[in-house]
């Protein structure tokens, strides 16, 4: 079986829901890094707690699966 996980601090974290018994030997292989996303009207929008705030005058903004995936992300 093959888990995917994130370093942090140095420590190899993997998602809650794995649960592997200490003393348990691991291989870890890095990951090539993602490729950079293109800039988006998301960059530019002001930001609360990580999210894009979106103004409600003026023109609308529309909201498609890419903003969505990025941010998901």
């Amino acid at each position: 079986m093959i888990y995917q996980g994130q370093v942090r601090g140095g420590v190899v974290v993997l998602p809650p829901e794995i649960h592997l018994p200490d003393g348990t030997l691991v291989t870890v292989e890095p990951l090539p890094p993602k490729p950079s996303q293109p800039e988006t009207c998301a960059s530019s929008a002001p930001m609360r707690n990580g999210v894009p705030v979106f103004s409600r005058q003026g023109g609308a903004t529309t909201v498609g699966m890419d903003l969505v995936n990025q941010l998901r992300d």
